[in-house]
């Protein structure tokens, strides 16, 4: 786990998703890399951590918890009052 007093030497601009929820990406020297997602919660659904270096890529999948979580209800709550259902 990225140490959290490191300074991280690269911050990506906001990626604003569709529904205005944004996500940052930041980059530390000891090679770590951070993840920053608006509209808690999530619940981890996918990790791909290993395999070939050179041939596969790390995947992380965030959710809103729609493998019967209740981050799942949370969200979709949080939806209806963000569009004044």
């Amino acid at each position: 786990m990225a140490d959290h007093h490191l300074k991280a030497h690269f911050v990506a601009d906001p990626i604003e998703l569709p529904d205005g929820r944004k996500v940052r990406v930041s980059a530390y020297p000891d090679g770590s890399i951070r993840f920053r997602v608006d509209g808690l919660p999530y619940v981890l659904t996918e990790a791909y951590l290993s395999g070939n270096p050179e041939s596969d890529k790390a995947i992380v999948k965030l959710s809103p918890g729609k493998q019967g979580s209740n981050a799942s209800h949370n969200y979709t709550k949080w939806l209806e009052e963000k569009n004044g259902k």
